[in-house]
C-alpha cells in the first residue's frame, strides 16, 4: 500500500546524503476539531520523542497512524497530507527502508505539484528526502539532480543568496565527496561560505562561525594550508576583539596546531613544506592561556595538556609526550577529588585511540564502504585481532585470533596492514607511559557466499568414458 496507509509526523529534512535525518525541526500537526487536534498533537509528540530517542521503528508506526488520520481529515491531495507522507519517508529513511521512503517522498512531491505547482517551496523537504534516499541506494547521479532541483526551487522562492539553501548545498558537497569529486565539493563549500559571510564584516566576531565551518571542510578536503589560513584569521579576530588571553582562542589555536600534522596531497594546490613541529607553538600557547586565565577550570587545562601530549605522540616524539602526560597525571591525582580521578581513569589509565584506521570492508570486491548497508548479496563476517600497544602509542605483535567465516582467514592479512598504522595515547601508570598487552580489536567486513571455498564453483569431472562432453560449471553468481 502507498499513501492511503500513511500518517503524519515531523516536517523535517534529511541531512547528509548517506545518513538518515538529524537536527529535526518539528512542525505542528494540522488543527481540526478539538478532539482531532488533541489526537494529532498526542501522536505528533510521541513520534517526535521516538525520533529524538532513536526509536525509529516506533517512529515509523506512529507516523503511519498520524498519516491515516491526516488523510481521513484532509484528503490525500492536501498540504498537510503531503507533509505527513514526507515525514513518514524520513522515519523510513532512518530505518533504512529506502524503497518505501523513496516511494513516499515521490508521492509527497506529486501531491504538492498537483495542488500547488512545480516551484512551490513546499517541495524542498521531500526533494531533499528523495535525494538522500537515492544517494543511500547507490544512485548519486539521481541524487545530484534532485538536490539541484531543491536548490532551484529555493532560489525561485527565496532568492539566489538565501541561507535556507545551505543545508541542501552541504548535502550536495557530501555527495561529491562520496563520489571522489573533490574539486566540485570545494566549489560548493566556497559558495556556502559566501552565503554565510554575505553582508557580514569580515573582521567581526559574527564571521567566526562561517570561518570555522570553512576550516573544518578544508581539513576534510585535505586543503591544509588553506585550513591554517582560516584558523589564523579566527585567532586574529578574537585577539582584536577579546584580547590575546581570551579562552575563546583555545579552540582555534588547538586546531591550528593539529593541522601541522598533515600535508596536502599533490593533486591540490602547491604548498610549501611544513614541519610537524610547527604546530607545537600554537598548542603550547593554548595551554598557557588555559592555565593563566582566571575564568578557566581544570577541565579546560586538562584538554589543552592532552592535546599537546597527543600531538607529540602523533608527530613521533614520545619523550616529550611522556613529560606532558606525567604533568596531567599529577594534576588529576588529588585523592579527595572523585571527578578528577574518574577523568584520570578515562583519559590516562587505559589506551585511547588517537589515529583511527579504516580496514577494507569488502572481501574480493570493488564495492566501497560508503556508510550504507551492503547490497543484499553480501553477508557479514568478522576478524578479531590481538596486539600490544607500546609506550610510544604504536602497536606490535599483531595477530589474528579468529576469523568468521574461517575460510576467509587470508583477509586478516589485508585488514592487518591497515591496523599497523593505528596510533594510541598509551596507558599511563604512575605518570609514565607503559605497554598494554592483549588489546582486542574486531573488524566487521562483508563477503558474498560464493567467496567461500566450500561454495565456490569447481569444474565438473570429465566423464569416465573418456568422451569429450563436459557439464558446464555454474558461474559464481549462480552458485
Amino acid at each position: 500500500m502507498e499513501a492511503e496507509e500513511l500518517e503524519q509526523a515531523v516536517d523535517a529534512t534529511p541531512g547528509e546524503s548517506e545518513e538518515a535525518v538529524s537536527d529535526m525541526e518539528p512542525a505542528g500537526p494540522p488543527v481540526q476539531t478539538a478532539d482531532d487536534a488533541d489526537e494529532l498533537k498526542r501522536l505528533f509528540d510521541l513520534y517526535r520523542d521516538a525520533l529524538q530517542n532513536k526509536a525509529f521503528l516506533e517512529a515509523d508506526t506512529l507516523a503511519k497512524r498520524v498519516v491515516e488520520l491526516s488523510i481521513r481529515l484532509n484528503g490525500l491531495d492536501s498540504s498537510d497530507s503531503a507533509k505527513a507522507i514526507t515525514n513518514l519517508g524520513i522515519a523510513q529513511h532512518h530505518n533504512q527502508d529506502y524503497d518505501s521512503a523513496q516511494l513516499n517522498f515521490a508521492s509527497a512531491i506529486g501531491i504538492i505539484e498537483r495542488i500547488e505547482d512545480r516551484l512551490s517551496s513546499a517541495l524542498i523537504n521531500p526533494l531533499q528526502g528523495l535525494a538522500a534516499t537515492q544517494a543511500a541506494t547507490g544512485r548519486p547521479d539521481l541524487a545530484r539532480l534532485t538536490y539541484r532541483r531543491a536548490v532551484h526551487v529555493s532560489h525561485v522562492n527565496e532568492g539566489p543568496h538565501n541561507r535556507k539553501q545551505i543545508e541542501t548545498l552541504e548535502s550536495i558537497a557530501e555527495l561529491h565527496v562520496s563520489m571522489g569529486d573533490v574539486k566540485e565539493a570545494v566549489g560548493i563549500q566556497d559558495n556556502i561560505y559566501n552565503l554565510q559571510a554575505r553582508n557580514i564584516d569580515q573582521d567581526s566576531l559574527e564571521i567566526i562561525p562561517a570561518l570555522q565551518n570553512k576550516a573544518n571542510w578544508q581539513h576534510r578536503l585535505q586543503l591544509y594550508q588553506n585550513e591554517r589560513s582560516s584558523w589564523r584569521k579566527i585567532v586574529q579576530i578574537i585577539e582584536d576583539h577579546k584580547g590575546k588571553e581570551s579562552l575563546e582562542l583555545i579552540t582555534p589555536l588547538t586546531n591550528l596546531g593539529k593541522s601541522y600534522l598533515f600535508v596536502s596531497s599533490a593533486i591540490y594546490d602547491y604548498q610549501p613544506d611544513v614541519s610537524a613541529s610547527s604546530g607545537e607553538t600554537y598548542l603550547r600557547r593554548a595551554r598557557r592561556i588555559a592555565e593563566r586565565n582566571p575564568a578557566s577550570d581544570w577541565l579546560t587545562v586538562e584538554d589543552t595538556m592532552l592535546a599537546l601530549g597527543d600531538y607529540y605522540i602523533l608527530s613521533g616524539r614520545p619523550n616529550r609526550a611522556s613529560k606532558v602526560y606525567d604533568e596531567t597525571w599529577t594534576m588529576l591525582s588529588e585523592e579527595n577529588d572523585a571527578q578528577k580521578l574518574q577523568t584520570r581513569w578515562q583519559h590516562l589509565e587505559r589506551v585511547n585511540t588517537l589515529q583511527k584506521v579504516f580496514p577494507p570492508k569488502y572481501y574480493n570486491s570493488e564495492q566501497r564502504e560508503e556508510g550504507r548497508p551492503p547490497p543484499e548479496n553480501f553477508e557479514t563476517g568478522t576478524i578479531t585481532f590481538r596486539y600490544d600497544v607500546l609506550p610510544t602509542g604504536r602497536i606490535t605483535n599483531l595477530a589474528v585470533i579468529e576469523t568468521r567465516p574461517k575460510e576467509l582467514i587470508e583477509f586478516g592479512k589485508i585488514a592487518g596492514r591497515s591496523l599497523r598504522r593505528m596510533i594510541y595515547r598509551p596507558r599511563i601508570e604512575d605518570g609514565m607511559p607503559v605497554a598494554t598487552p592483549d588489546v582486542i580489536y574486531t573488524h566487521d567486513f562483508f563477503y558474498r557466499p560464493s567467496d567461500l571455498p566450500s561454495l565456490a564453483p569447481t569444474p565438473a569431472s570429465a566423464p569416465a568414458t573418456g568422451g569429450d562432453s563436459e557439464e558446464s560449471a555454474p558461474s559464481p553468481d549462480e552458485a
